[in-house]
């Protein structure tokens, strides 16, 4: 399930937003870098949270599961609102307005339509932004099921036409 939400995210992000030159699973990717980021940038790297499944019938499994979009870009300094850079150092905001465009509405053949939960703009930042967007969907995980189209072979089968007359 998470394979097919993941796939399903990197193509409506590569199909509707072509301005993010990356996209790739979250490992803590600002935290770990030295020397500069190795990714080119805007960047969105997709986390999945703790998710808890709930047992239905017949094998499958259901869930609201959470994914984080974070968004990073290079961060442009500016002072303040009469700069004329602000236009360019705020250009962030109108990347995460098209990923939330992008968002709205992805759906796929087991998970519901994507809502934004959560928006967390970082505040404490240098050379890059990391922008953090929660969107939620219900999935239904249907991979365990039994095929319904399975053939089962059966061996000496005897059916009796009218069982009052045996």
């Amino acid at each position: 399930m998470r394979l097919q939400i993941y796939k399903a995210i990197c193509e409506r992000l590569t199909a509707q937003v072509p301005d993010i030159k990356h996209i790739d699973l979250w490992n803590n990717n600002i935290a770990v870098l030295s020397g500069g980021a190795v990714w080119p940038r805007p960047a969105v790297f997709v986390e999945f949270e703790t998710i808890e499944w709930r047992q239905q019938q017949n094998r499958a499994r259901m869930a609201d599961i959470a994914v984080r979009l974070h968004i990073v870009t290079d961060a442009v300094s500016y002072n303040g609102s009469a700069d004329p850079k602000q236009d360019s150092a705020l250009a962030f905001f109108d990347l995460l307005n098209k990923v939330n465009s992008a968002m709205q509405g992805l759906r796929g053949e087991n998970f519901a339509g994507f809502m934004l939960t959560t928006s967390a703009t970082n505040h404490d930042h240098a050379e890059l932004i990391e922008s953090v967007e929660r969107y939620i969907t219900r999935a239904q995980d249907t991979s365990a099921m039994l095929n319904s189209l399975q053939r089962v072979k059966i061996d000496n089968l005897n059916i009796k036409n009218n069982p009052a007359t045996d």
